[in-house]
């Protein structure tokens, strides 16, 4: 008789297959994040990132690495978590491979690698430096939108409100953030201190925002920021200029600058821009002059847009008129670039704060604690950036695609100078 063993080898883990489904894409913008496989993915940049930021914990007793948290959270907001337990449930359910890459500790008693827990998670958002994590993802999405190099950068700048998240004296926490127009990254944000408002933060949003030495930037922002300060700020910085509408919360300067353009509507208008839409004919007509004589700092030219719309019939169904000044100088600020930077400024409320409510429904949020709100806030911006920098346009979609299946996250966590596709 013959007798056969067999040996035990232990293994890190159970046999997990990586990614079963992503060599066949089935969202739509999925196939832009390249063709890499998720196992050849290498997201050594971004992980890079992420361990500059400062660790609020004490040193004993830590079980998981910051680096490692605040990666578990990525993958989590690129697959739609909106909360905390949501986060835990994703980081949860992440396959082994995926938790090795991300940096995860083995642990030989369970013989797996170990996932943070929601206890974790929620100490490490509630007590991070939020401001610092803002500045560092901010900086790092920033370098990667410039990556191929344009010579004019297109901002926006605006604030949102977090109305399910209250501070300490009653109030609703209130977000300052820039936001790039073509890319629909957000490269800058910070926290409006309790007892002011966002009109006062323009120094502080801008201040890290640093363009290539020969780039110019063009700042946009509306009425409520049409304030002397914030001009005074951006056109005295190098290579900055600012494009503000302007309406009634500054009266004596609407008068100016209406007074400027109002001979002007009897010609034709300098530059006119129609789009159909949902049976609809839009339609945006810009006449532009010089700012002489407007009391206000730097302003160079005074511009108005007028907004119509119309039935496809021709009858019109609604006009408005928004009122400009830019302190670009004639010649490389036309009427037909005014049009395109005042419609491209409102895309910060469709493209960042329209499908945070919608993907991340951060209306409804509940994170209030500490640094809570902005740390979450913060994540969703990078994991929004994460999508635009691959080209996706189809967010909900997407993040329903990696949720899926959570290795899908790597297609989006690569970089140029990783390797990847961006």
């Amino acid at each position: 008789m013959v007798v056969t063993t067999q040996s035990t080898i232990l293994r890190e883990g159970h046999p997990v297959s990586f990614c079963h489904s992503a060599s066949g894409p089935s969202s739509p913008g999925a196939r832009a994040a390249g063709n890499e496989r998720p196992e050849d993915a290498d997201v050594s940049c971004l992980l890079r990132m992420l361990k500059s930021v400062p660790d609020p914990r004490s040193p004993q007793g830590i079980q998981h690495a910051l680096v490692f948290v605040l990666a578990a959270c990525v993958v989590a907001a690129l697959a739609g978590a909106v909360n905390y337990r949501e986060i835990a449930g994703h980081a949860a359910d992440v396959p082994q491979p995926l938790l090795k890459k991300l940096g995860a500790k083995w642990c030989w008693f369970g013989l797996r690698y170990k996932h943070p827990s929601e206890s974790t998670i929620r100490n490490v958002l509630t007590r991070i430096d939020a401001a610092a994590l803002d500045r560092i993802t901010g900086t790092w999405l920033f370098e990667q939108a410039g990556k191929e190099g344009k010579g004019e950068w297109e901002i926006a700048v605006d604030g949102k409100v977090m109305r399910g998240a209250w501070t300490d004296d009653n109030d609703k926490v209130t977000l300052f953030s820039a936001m790039l127009h073509r890319e629909a990254v957000t490269i800058a944000q910070v926290r409006v201190p309790d007892g002011t408002n966002e009109i006062t933060q323009a120094e502080t949003l801008l201040d890290p925002v640093l363009i290539p030495e020969g780039e110019s930037a063009l700042i946009t922002l509306d009425a409520a920021h049409t304030q002397h300060e914030t001009a005074e700020y951006i056109g005295g910085k190098p290579g900055f200029d600012y494009l503000m509408t302007v309406k009634g919360n500054q009266p004596s300067l609407q008068r100016a600058v209406f007074g400027k353009v109002l001979p002007l509507l009897g010609d034709a208008p300098h530059h006119v821009v129609e789009e159909h839409s949902r049976g609809k004919i839009k339609r945006w007509s810009c006449w532009i002059t010089g700012a002489e004589g407007i009391e206000f700092p730097h302003a160079s030219q005074a511009a108005m847009i007028r907004r119509e719309t119309f039935e496809l019939s021709g009858g019109r169904v609604s006009k408005e008129n928004a009122l400009i000044l830019t302190s670009r100088k004639a010649g490389k600020m036309t009427a037909a670039d005014v049009n395109k930077h005042a419609r491209g400024h409102w895309g910060i409320e469709n493209k960042s704060h329209y499908v945070r409510d919608t993907v991340y429904r951060e209306d409804n949020s509940q994170a209030w604690a500490e640094e809570g709100p902005q740390a979450m806030a913060s994540l969703r911006n990078l994991a929004l950036g994460l999508f635009r920098l691959k080209k996706v346009n189809c967010i909900k979609e997407t993040a329903e695609w990696v949720c899926r299946d959570r290795t899908r996250a790597l297609l989006f966590m690569t970089t140029q100078r990783d390797g990847g596709h961006a």
